[in-house]
This record gives structure tokens, sequence and C-alpha cells, in this order.
């Protein structure tokens, strides 16, 4: 029974280490942001990554948030083309066929 008891001390005090680990971690990730510059696509994962380099990349190798919005935007704008083609098609199908 103790030695459960010990155990469970033992997990829970593991965990306050971890929480307090994390949040020291975040603290200082906010206290000293790294900087990031835009580089031009150089591999074949960064060209995919960029498509063909229409979204800016970052010095780390992920889009910046510019090249993010970008390509929602356009994920968003394709989105809701096919959206009205397929209300189109709809239309067409329900109305002209019969």
């Amino acid at each position: 029974m103790s030695e459960e008891l010990s155990r469970r001390a033992a997990k829970k005090a593991q965990k306050e280490r971890e929480k307090e680990r994390n949040q020291v971690e975040k603290n200082y990730a906010k206290a000293h942001p790294t900087k990031i510059t835009v580089v031009s696509p150089e591999t074949r994962e960064e060209m995919r990554l960029t498509r063909k380099g229409r979204y800016e990349l970052g010095s780390d190798g992920k889009l910046t948030a510019v090249g993010k919005s970008k390509r929602l935007t356009h994920r968003y704008n394709v989105t809701i083309i096919m959206l009205l083609l397929l209300i189109v098609a709809t239309y067409a199908f329900f109305f002209l066929v019969n």
C-alpha cells in the first residue's frame, strides 16, 4: 500500500516538474524570439511547400505568417469556386435534364 502511494507521489511530482519545465520554456521563447528571414526555396521539398515559390518561406524551413495567409486565401478561393461549380451543375441537372 505504501509503495503504491509513493509511486503516485512520484508520478505527481514528475507531472509538476514537466508542467514547470514547459512553462519556463514558453517564457524563454517569448523573451528570446528567433529572427526569421525570408529566403528563396532551394530543395524540392521547399518548392513543394511554397508551390514553386508562390508563398514566403522562412529561414527555419517553414512558411512565414504572410506565406501561410496567402496559401490559406488561395485554398479558400479554390473551395468557393468548386462549390459554385457544384451548385451550377446541380441546378443544371435537376432543372434542365427533366
